[in-house]
């Protein structure tokens, strides 16, 4: 590469992350006001849930499943449904009410679903750390026995999360039944999602099956970051990164349709 084309790579990648900070600006306003908390409402909102969730399960349940702790095992399940749950709804019909926007050269299809996947996982990514924080100073908590497994864990969820969104933000765009067949199949989706669950919990064909559900392995993993060798895991690292880079690859293509810039 030229020096003159290294000049031009860095020009655009500058113009094309100042367009994203300032979509996530505008998005942050529009969603949630200069009022009252205002932005803080993308952190509030994930802790609420999370904690209302805990609440409920700790009043009935003092260990989840074959005597594990259920404040790490709500944190980690619900903390993981938020992301993937948000992400796919807020990517949903993103560009139709974003399209007053396409009338700016410097803004593209990519740069609306970057800019609100971004803005998503950062907010659950931020509740799901101050929950960690706070539940460690409550003594409902421990240090994980493997913080890298269960940032690793977390990664991928949101890597998976945001590939979701894109992807059926995009579809959204070519027909309304995307929107209408996802809120439905969501639902169907949480008890197979490794929420609820432990994949050892179940019997040998059970786990099987699972193993096929994406979600389940990032979510094993960060139980296996928290618990460690303690708590018996399953996952694997090279099929969820096959299915993200699937999703990736997807979700590019998708954006990159001259049928969806004709849309715009």
């Amino acid at each position: 590469m030229s020096n003159e084309d290294w000049s031009s790579f860095k020009k655009s990648l500058s113009l094309q992350f100042r367009v994203i900070g300032a979509l996530l600006m505008r998005e942050v306003i529009t969603r949630y006001g200069r009022h009252n908390l205002g932005f803080l409402w993308l952190l509030m909102e994930p802790i609420m849930f999370t904690v209302g969730v805990i609440i409920l399960w700790s009043t009935f349940h003092t260990t989840a499943g074959f005597h594990i702790e259920v404040v790490p095992f709500i944190v980690t399940g619900y903390s993981s449904l938020l992301l993937w749950r948000i992400c796919s709804f807020r990517g949903i019909k993103s560009i139709e009410a974003n399209r007053s926007l396409m009338h700016h050269r410097q803004v593209k299809v990519q740069d609306i679903f970057y800019a609100r996947m971004l803005l998503d996982v950062a907010g659950v990514t931020a509740s799901f750390l101050f929950l960690i924080v706070v539940m460690m100073g409550m003594g409902l908590m421990h240090i994980p026995a493997d913080p890298l497994l269960l940032i690793t864990g977390w990664f991928f969820m949101s890597w998976f999360s945001a590939c979701l969104g894109i992807i059926l933000g995009c579809l959204s765009e070519h027909s309304d039944l995307v929107e209408r067949i996802w809120h439905p199949a969501n639902y169907f989706m949480l008890p197979i999602s490794g929420v609820f669950f432990m994949v050892d919990w179940l019997s040998t064909s059970l786990q099987k099956l699972v193993m096929w559900v994406p979600m389940v392995h990032p979510i094993e993993m960060m139980r296996g970051g928290y618990w460690g060798t303690a708590v018996p895991t399953h996952f694997q690292l090279g099929y969820i990164s096959l299915i993200c880079l699937l999703m990736t690859l997807t979700a590019l293509l998708l954006m990159a349709d001259r049928r969806m810039k004709m849309l715009v």
